[in-house]
């Protein structure tokens, strides 16, 4: 799997940044693939979260997370 992973900032308050991560769970995504298509859904979430600007972007292999 491939994750776009992002840092936020809040418009407001440009300290206040977060990390944060969507993943595509399709098997057969590139990292070429990801940031033709990352631009797409990172403007998708910049309308849904209109307090926060997104101070950069990158497309990488997902980490894989044990499930307790």
């Amino acid at each position: 799997m491939i994750e776009l992973a992002f840092a936020t900032c809040f418009i407001e308050s440009p300290f206040n940044c977060r990390s944060r991560v969507l993943t595509f769970e399709v098997e057969r995504v590139s990292l070429f693939q990801c940031m033709a298509y990352g631009q797409m859904e990172l403007a998708k979430w910049s309308q849904e979260h209109p307090k926060w600007r997104i101070a950069k972007w990158t497309c990488r292999p997902a980490k894989l997370v044990a499930k307790i």
